[in-house]
């Protein structure tokens, strides 16, 4: 029988749903939290959540395809698997309402302190009356016009908000059929009162958002990251919070994760820190076990599975006689 190795955190946990799909289609299933090199020789299809994937493991390795839960595969080897003829698949679309809608409400969050009032009420015991603002006629400056980028425009139209969106990939059109401008990104960073990023991380993006760019921001705006760690220069935050150098911001997302118990980001009073659940709602996940859990079922039916990465990895496969 074949075996697929789970490393996924929140594969089949709130439903059984692709486990059975897998079982049914003749897979043993075996989870993991934590993998090294030789853990991958006795496996031939794996689920991946944010594990690192390397070309070492991959060259030591029974595995056949690659199913990344999520979108995000920089933490996967791509040339590595790509040389191996190794299939990487993604959900997209999967998680991009649930990471929209996070987003939104950590923008509602930071813009009436929602946090703050609430340890002050809560914990402190204090009925001390805080002073927000209104998102309405607010500038919302939106980095990465994927899927997610498109659902948080589209939300924040509908709450009164102007949106610029940087992204030198998409045309003008798509972006006018939402209500949406197209700008350079330092006009973005000037002029938005909220920046949210939604783009993937890689060599184009790592760092995007540096010392200098932050510096182009209002000392009013906030800055809200649930997209990728890298694309922040993470010291560079750091020091704009605890200057005042901008009003505040928001992560569900860090490098490393687990967030150390002693990084700096705690010593931040102006941050908001989510632990990367921007996918975790009981729809998103259950969406990105079946589409993961489908992609190996196609592939070992002889199918070129939906959604692959690595597409110069295609001619491969119809080699080998994998029908569309």
């Amino acid at each position: 029988m074949k075996k697929v190795l789970v490393l996924a955190r929140t594969f089949g946990r709130y439903s059984h749903e692709p486990i059975v799909l897998l079982e049914k289609n003749g897979f043993v299933v075996e989870r993991k939290e934590k993998i090294e090199s030789q853990d991958l020789k006795n496996f031939e299809a794996i689920i991946v959540g944010v594990q690192k994937i390397t070309r070492n493991m991959l060259e030591n390795s029974s595995i056949k395809i690659i199913a990344k839960h999520g979108v995000g595969v920089d933490n996967i080897d791509l040339s590595a698997a790509t040389e191996l003829g190794i299939p990487v698949t993604v959900t997209p679309n999967a998680n991009a309402v649930s990471v929209a809608e996070l987003t939104v409400g950590l923008i509602f969050a930071l813009a009436r302190k929602l946090v703050e009032s609430h340890k002050t009420l809560y914990e402190k015991r204090q009925f001390v009356s805080s002073i927000g603002i209104e998102l309405s006629g607010k500038t919302l400056g939106v980095v990465g016009f994927g899927s997610i980028g498109r659902e948080v425009s589209k939300r924040a139209i509908c709450l009164g908000m102007r949106v610029l969106v940087y992204d030198p990939y998409v045309q003008e059109e798509s972006l006018r059929q939402v209500g949406a401008e197209k700008v350079e990104l330092e006009e973005l960073l000037k002029q938005s009162d909220f920046v949210s990023l939604h783009v993937p991380l890689n060599e184009s993006t790592r760092n995007l958002i540096d010392k200098r760019k932050i510096s182009l921001m209002k000392k009013t705006a906030y800055l809200i990251n649930t997209a990728r760690a890298g694309v922040v220069d993470e010291t560079a935050l750091i020091d704009a919070l605890k200057n005042g150098q901008i009003a505040g911001a928001a992560l569900d997302v860090f490098e490393p994760e687990p967030l150390p118990s002693d990084s700096p980001l705690f010593d931040c009073p102006n941050l908001i820190l989510t632990p990367h659940v921007g996918a975790h709602t009981f729809e998103a996940i259950l969406r990105m076990n079946m589409m993961a859990a489908e992609s190996i079922v196609d592939f070992f039916n002889g199918k070129i599975p939906k959604y692959v990465a690595n597409n110069t990895v295609l001619e491969k496969l119809r080699q080998k006689g994998f029908k569309e």
